[in-house]
């Protein structure tokens, strides 16, 4: 593997500041955090994040384009995480306090959850936090998925009992334990992983729930969709975002739930979106099976971050359905007016 490439390395640390390292931060998710660390995306809250961070980012893009952030305030350090000598390479220059480890195997939306690729990634979260550790860093926070708890469903807290029933699950527990060991060895490193429940927004693989229904209502084609009984806990990717900086800002250790705090059914959450679009007509319930997660609710118990930070959701579901909506249509060049 190539050795690693600093795209910008002409960002420097202003005095005082300390270096943030985000990995992921091209993908959904990752692109809502750079943007809250850097100042903000139009149209969304404005996040209240410290201008003393000197924000770095590890990727494998070459083009990488983020929106609302200026490409010249970042540091971009071209590099494969499974190449573990750049990783360390990387980490040992920057010597950064704080780490955000969003990167993950993603594949295709169909097979995801039991690709073997997700292996890999267990060994990749272990060396980065290590890596991060050894060079000093105090503060990383990682993404988990609430589908490490498994298929049983209902309100869950960090309390409740994780058992994963898919590749992706069991991986995304193992790779938070193995991180929160290294913690254990090092008195100056705090771990947070934060298990994220449903997520919409912005910047969504396009083939995804929501941007699919959105989609397909813009072009005036029906969106076959299962009978969406099932309740889950959908949060905008934005308070995602904003909710992990929170967990860094205090260093709050272990597990923690970022969601809504409560759920919707997937039927309502499409009926909202269509009755945003004036097509609800177009939606076609029951052409399509349920889900892998076949629990009738999951619903995140998100007691632990709010009683522990000042961060709780900021957008109601209607309003993350019409961001959604209103991001889509500037992407597809349509207009939201419904029809005459």
């Amino acid at each position: 593997m190539t050795p690693p490439t600093s795209i910008t390395p002409e960002v420097s640390d202003t005095p005082g500041s300390e270096v943030t390292l985000v990995t992921g931060a091209t993908g959904f998710l990752g692109r809502h955090l750079l943007a809250a660390l850097k100042g903000g995306l139009e149209g969304l809250p404005t996040p209240d994040t410290s201008t003393r961070r000197s924000i770095h980012i590890i990727t494998t893009q070459t083009d990488s384009t983020f929106e609302g952030v200026e490409n010249e305030a970042i540091g971009t350090h071209r590099v494969d995480l499974r190449d573990r000598d750049a990783v360390t390479q990387v980490i040992d220059e920057l010597r950064p306090s704080e780490l955000f480890h969003l990167a993950w195997f993603n594949g295709e939306s169909a097979n995801r959850y039991d690709d073997p690729a997700n292996y890999d990634w267990v060994g990749i979260t272990e060396h980065l936090v290590d890596c991060f550790a050894r060079a000093g860093g105090r503060r990383a926070v990682l993404t988990g998925s609430c589908i490490e708890y498994g298929s049983d469903g209902g309100v869950l807290s960090e309390s409740s009992p994780a058992r994963p029933d898919t590749v992706y699950g069991r991986c995304k527990l193992d790779a938070g334990l193995r991180a929160l060991e290294v913690a254990e060895r090092h008195d100056h490193l705090t771990v947070t992983v934060a298990r994220v429940f449903f997520v919409l927004g912005r910047f969504e693989e396009p083939n995804r729930l929501v941007p699919y229904i959105v989609r397909q209502l813009l072009n005036g084609h029906t969106a076959e969709l299962s009978a969406g009984t099932q309740r889950r806990d959908y949060v905008h990717a934005w308070d995602v975002a904003l909710g992990l900086i929170a967990l860094a800002d205090v260093g709050l250790p272990g597990y923690v739930n970022i969601g809504m705090g409560t759920s919707i059914s997937v039927r309502e959450l499409s009926q909202m979106i269509g009755e945003t679009l004036g097509r609800s007509d177009l939606l076609w319930f029951g052409a399509r099976p349920g889900g892998q997660d076949r629990a009738s609710e999951i619903t995140a118990d998100i007691g632990r971050i709010t009683s522990s930070t000042n961060w709780k959701p900021r957008l109601d579901l209607a309003s993350a359905a019409a961001d959604v909506v209103t991001w889509w249509t500037a992407q597809l060049g349509t207009s939201t007016e419904p029809p005459r």
